[in-house]
């Protein structure tokens, strides 16, 4: 990228805040778990609510990494925009 391109793109950032998406990557442990039955499931601690289960190993980890995924967008937007209207009009407090 030259310096010129550089310098256009900065002068059309606005000087006060502006939201922008970026993409991280994170490493969070997770805890598998198996009941008697056998049925098994999976939960990241450090998401609290964040859970996903299926039939093996690499279906309980694809679906915990779409959870985790989706709990990190939800708690971004909640942040940022505040909880979203209920029907009715409340809003959990």
């Amino acid at each position: 990228m030259s310096e010129s391109s550089t310098v256009e793109r900065d002068a059309d950032v606005p000087a006060v805040g502006h939201d922008v998406p970026i993409t991280i990557a994170v490493n969070l442990p997770a805890r598998i778990h198996r009941d008697q039955d056998g049925a098994m499931w999976a939960d990241v601690p450090a998401l609290p609510g964040c859970v996903a289960g299926g039939e093996n190993l690499d279906e309980v980890l694809s679906n915990l990494k779409e959870a985790a995924e989706g709990w990190l967008l939800a708690k971004g937007d909640i942040e940022t925009k505040g909880w979203p209207a209920i029907a009715g009009g409340a809003s959990p407090s």
